[in-house]
């Protein structure tokens, strides 16, 4: 199985992927000489819908005058940042102090350059942004991160030395000040939402450390997650992007920007035609806080969350994969006071219908702290509605604690579940996975040997035997699977397990 790597466009590491082979169907070919179509017998021709005049193939547009005018508010960061052996290696002091070595090793002897021994030389790297107003450059955050000097390096070959306004890691956007004569103007942002996959993008910026450089191709998917964080919602495109490109900005027809370009899938660390933008109806909003505060806002619900798969829909009877599946209910949040449970399956909040967990995270966010919103959520079947008032995230909420302890068992030995490939054992901490059967529904599920079961279907599950009751009786009602509620560590988490067919 190849590996490939999802990369920031400066080459730093942000998540793994594997690509298996992919089966390409058989090519038909339909072969022209001079317009006569010499075409397959008719037995073997296909008809096609009838596609509007307005829906039909066309060309880019001559991109030179656009890249003409916006050139010049796309910039390069030159970034100088402390090395991290001098940071974390020595902590600052010798290592050999006090020891025969202490004249040979360490920061305490200049070398023959001058430099002290044991101290490394700084980082350099580089990136790109653009200018919105005033001043203001628009870059990615791992492009400044610990960056102990930024320079702006200007299309006319002014170099400006930056001033970090603000960051937000959560997003991967940070925002840059310089002051100067001659400004660039700021360039317009443009609407994300109404970009579609086949739409025509081009993105400049300062790849491998060139200057400006132009890339057109297509949007090629929309909301894409790459498990870089809880915000992820890019926009996948094909314009070639490649390290030194992040930050820079993903430009529409109009000339309007679309997108901050901030990674890259890469089995090779150079570009393949798959490039990840942060959506301008996200970056615009992250910009604006940084810009007025330093720092972004988020609103606060209080629940740890988790995707309604088809398998978890089938063991709860909803009609649709589609909900964020509450895992855990930090004491003491908003969602704990309006009432909120583990195992609730969180439907609409406000006006937003909720189809997957980015949805829910995205929704909370964008809510200022005090407001008071709905939640349509099912739970045991049945819709309920519950109102909510949203709290301000802190560093120290970010995380949801555990709302109740893993039920003790009391009892019931061990007990095989052998439909779901499990074995079950009774301990004082709670019902503990014994084992788990290859290639079984529950290791597909990725359940583990050490893991608590907490509960089966919503019910406790205090002994193996109230388990195994609990798993019988969703086969009495026909489910075609059962929810499994397991604590991992300190974290709680939903799977959905199928009955197995053998």
């Amino acid at each position: 199985m190849k590996r490939g790597t999802i990369i920031g466009a400066t080459g730093g590491l942000i998540a793994g992927v594997s690509l298996g082979a992919l089966a390409l169907a058989a090519p038909s070919f339909a072969f022209f000489n001079n317009g006569a179509s010499l075409a397959a017998p008719a037995a073997a021709q296909l008809t096609l819908p009838a596609i509007s005049q307005q829906a039909r193939w066309g060309n880019l547009p001559n991109l030179a005058d656009l890249f003409q005018a916006v050139s010049p508010s796309v910039v390069q960061i030159q970034v100088r940042s402390s090395s991290p052996v001098r940071q974390s290696q020595f902590n600052g002091r010798n290592p050999f102090e006090g020891t025969p070595f202490e004249d040979f090793f360490g920061n305490g002897v200049p070398g023959q350059d001058g430099q002290r021994q044991g101290e490394s030389p700084d980082r350099f790297g580089s990136g790109s942004g653009f200018f919105i107003e005033g001043g203001y450059i628009v870059t990615n955050n791992h492009v400044v991160d610990d960056a102990r000097k930024m320079t702006v390096v200007l299309e006319d070959g002014r170099e400006l030395q930056g001033t970090l306004v603000g960051t937000d890691p959560k997003t991967d956007l940070a925002v840059l000040k310089v002051s100067g004569n001659n400004i660039p103007r700021g360039l317009p942002w443009g609407d994300s939402k109404t970009a579609r996959p086949g739409d025509s993008v081009f993105a400049v910026g300062s790849p491998f450390g060139l200057g400006n450089t132009v890339t057109a191709g297509i949007v090629s998917a929309r909301g894409r997650n790459i498990n870089s964080g809880q915000y992820d919602d890019f926009i996948q495109v094909d314009a070639p992007i490649n390290p030194g490109n992040s930050g820079g900005p993903l430009f529409d027809q109009t000339g309007s920007v679309i997108g901050v370009n901030s990674a890259i899938y890469s089995p090779t660390g150079g570009n393949v035609g798959i490039g990840f933008s942060i959506p301008s109806d996200m970056a615009q909003g992250i910009v604006a806080q940084l810009i007025a505060h330093g720092s972004v806002e988020r609103g606060w619900l209080g629940v740890g969350i988790g995707p309604v798969t088809p398998d978890i829909a089938s063991s709860l009877n909803l009609a649709s994969a589609k909900g964020a599946l509450v895992n855990s209910v930090t004491d003491g949040s908003p969602a704990s006071k309006a009432g909120v449970k583990e195992g609730d399956v969180i439907l609409h909040f406000g006006e937003r219908e909720i189809a997957h967990v980015q949805d829910l995270t995205r929704a909370v966010a964008d809510t200022k702290a005090g407001a008071s919103r709905e939640l349509k959520i099912m739970r045991d079947g049945r819709q309920q509605t519950l109102k909510v008032n949203i709290e301000g995230l802190k560093d120290e909420s970010a995380k949801p604690t555990l709302a109740s302890a893993t039920p003790k068992a009391t009892g019931g030995g061990s007990v095989s579940l052998a439909e779901l490939g499990l074995g079950l054992t009774a301990g004082d901490d709670g019902v503990t996975i014994t084992s788990v059967k290859v290639n079984s529904p529950a290791a597909d599920a990725g359940i583990r040997v050490g893991d608590k079961l907490v509960k089966v279907n919503q019910s406790n599950a205090t002994t193996p035997d109230a388990a195994k009751k609990a798993v019988d009786e969703a086969k009495k009602q026909n489910r075609n699977a059962v929810l499994l509620q397991l604590q991992r560590e300190d974290t709680k988490f939903f799977v959905g397990v199928p009955f197995s067919d053998g």
